[in-house]
């Protein structure tokens, strides 16, 4: 289940159409409550209590023009429950929503817009490849809940912290390179990415079978200890580093995962000290 929407007092200031120093300013002055989540976040119960205050508030300030802004800021509540109402202004078709605007519009969380696209249920951005029209946008919110049905309510995890997961459910130490080693095994499928980097389900890590996990492991181990890195494989041969790589290459011997080259490849290199 989506954990409820909270502010930070830029996130509020631009919700209720403020300045972040109006925000600042009204807090201290009484006019705001203070955070209810860690003393640093607004919830959204608390937050809906401000928006029929903004005039209140405004003039209280020195009747600033900040608040003006309310009149197209989103409505509070259930996602998408005021969209038509703050659109429906002078020139509302004409705007256009990026990610961050889109998912605060929907009650989204800001991962879920892109993971969505991805998944079909959000059509791609329509202006300039980037941002969404009024057009499109506006026919969102009755689908918000097939969109977090599809999209789930996790990000889900990368590799390192994949592994760490299955570290703690399996009680053995699961590294990176088995996450992937299990992904390119066909065990575990990428749910999306992130800066090109593999995210992973938390229920999919879960669904995977522990003897799966633990094969995989011990491949790992096997391979190490039937494996040397460059420099254990120069150190082997009484060689520098260098001289190994230039060799190696040469001869067309190519190191396995994690970059480790096979031992029996190396022991069969000539020039071994004591080898006549």
């Amino acid at each position: 289940m989506a954990r409820e929407r909270d502010f930070g007092p830029i996130q509020l200031a631009d919700w209720l159409g403020l300045e972040p120093r109006d925000v600042r300013r009204a807090q201290a002055r009484g006019l705001i409550p203070p955070p209810d989540i860690d003393d640093e976040r607004w919830s959204l119960t608390l937050a809906k209590t401000l928006p029929d205050r903004i005039e209140e508030i405004v003039s209280a300030l020195g009747g600033r023009g900040s608040g003006q802004a309310s009149a197209t800021a989103p409505a509070p509540g259930a996602a998408g429950s005021g969209f038509g109402r703050a659109n429906s202004g002078k020139g509302a078709r004409g705007r256009a929503f990026g990610p961050i605007q889109l998912a605060k519009w929907l009650g989204l969380e800001n991962w879920q817009v892109p993971r969505a696209v991805q998944h079909g249920v959000i059509p791609p951005p329509d202006v300039d490849d980037k941002r969404w029209s009024y057009t499109v946008a506006a026919t969102l919110p009755d689908r918000v809940e097939e969109i977090r049905a599809a999209v789930g309510d996790h990000p889900g995890l990368g590799s390192i912290k994949a592994a760490e997961h299955l570290s703690r459910r399996t009680q053995m130490e699961v590294e990176r390179v088995d996450v992937q080693a299990l992904a390119d095994r066909g065990l575990l499928r990428p749910i999306a990415e992130f800066k090109g980097h593999p995210m992973y389900a938390v229920g999919d890590l879960d669904g995977l079978a522990e003897e799966q996990i633990t094969a995989t492991v011990r491949e790992r181990h096997a391979w190490i200890a039937a494996s040397l890195t460059t420099k254990e494989a120069a150190a082997l041969l009484g060689w520098p580093v260098g001289k190994f790589e230039v060799t190696a290459e040469r001869l067309g011997i190519r190191p396995g995962a994690l970059g480790r080259y096979a031992r029996e490849d190396v022991e069969a290199l000539p020039d071994q000290p004591g080898r006549t």
